[in-house]
């Protein structure tokens, strides 16, 4: 089974305390490259959300987005200083006796003093948060990987027709081989019988001819070629969870050194033409391979 690189997975996760949205998004990549974004207060977690990506992916560029109750950074709590408090009203109270002063140190005076009354971040127990968020994340991923693995067999449905099309045409190139072979020995039988000024030895000449119109056999390249297609199917059929993705570029670039082969072998028309055909559809291909994990 193959698998595109390409995927979106979202899940809300929470409790009666916290609340978390998680968002992840995966993009084609020749690597595992893993983007975390974290509120503030849960940046102790990066490694186990990391973690939990690297265990379930080996190719792609994913980048895991998480807010907390709404975007919020931390919860926290406001804190009276007590004995800043104490002293501040005793210095207050100690002006206003000894230098006469009017009014009342009362609550509206106390309570312009800012520095009082402070916000601290309230400490929350790692493991709790993780136990809300992991749950959250595996459902994230998990419909991420649905995601994925129906882009690949969409992916794997279409090299399949475009493989066939290679298939054909390699069988019909393989068909017209010894045709080529032989108007190819015709053709420099006729031009040596030319250019000659006296008669050869036959059997020399027939040797000759014969290792010229070799050069022009392309049957073990389109041999290594199935060979090649074989190997390609099997990878895009297979049942594991195995990413294919770097294999399956390899054999393309085989078959592209086999197709470039015949090209340049081939002194027939026809022949030219086909490998025409069969480069585009190989490099359509080509162009699906790059999203396969």
């Amino acid at each position: 089974m193959i698998r595109s690189m390409t995927g979106y997975g979202r899940m809300e996760a929470g409790d009666a305390g916290s609340h978390f949205s998680l968002e992840i998004r995966s993009l084609n990549n020749r690597y595992l490259d893993i983007q975390i974004k974290l509120p503030r207060g849960l940046a102790v977690l990066e490694s186990r959300v990391k973690k939990t990506v690297q265990e379930r992916f080996s190719r792609g560029r994913f980048d895991v987005s998480i807010t907390r109750n709404g975007g919020n950074e931390s919860a926290g709590k406001l804190v009276v200083n007590d004995a800043l408090a104490s002293q501040y009203i005793g210095i207050l109270e100690d002006l206003k006796q000894r230098f006469g002063l009017s009014g009342e140190v009362d609550l509206s005076l106390v309570s312009g003093l800012t520095d009082l009354i402070t916000m601290t971040e309230v400490k929350e127990d790692p493991e709790n948060l993780w136990q809300i968020l992991s749950k959250g994340l595996t459902q994230a991923l998990d419909e991420l990987d649905r995601m994925r693995n129906e882009e690949g067999a969409v992916l794997a449905q279409d090299i399949g027709t475009r493989l066939d099309t290679v298939d054909r045409t390699g069988q019909a190139i393989r068909a017209r081989v010894p045709v080529t072979i032989d108007n190819t020995r015709k053709r420099m039988t006729e031009t040596l019988n030319r250019l000659l000024a006296e008669q050869p030895d036959p059997l020399r000449l027939a040797q000759e001819i014969a290792i010229l119109a070799e050069r022009t056999d392309v049957t073990e390249e389109l041999t290594r070629l199935d060979c090649h297609m074989a190997q390609f199917r099997a990878l895009l059929g297979g049942s594991s969870r195995e990413a294919v993705g770097r294999k399956l570029d390899f054999l393309m670039q085989e078959m592209g050194r086999e197709v470039n082969t015949i090209a340049s072998k081939a002194m027939d028309a026809q022949i030219s033409m086909d490998v025409v055909n069969v480069k585009a559809e190989l490099e359509k291909i080509r162009e699906q391979v790059q999203n396969i994990e």
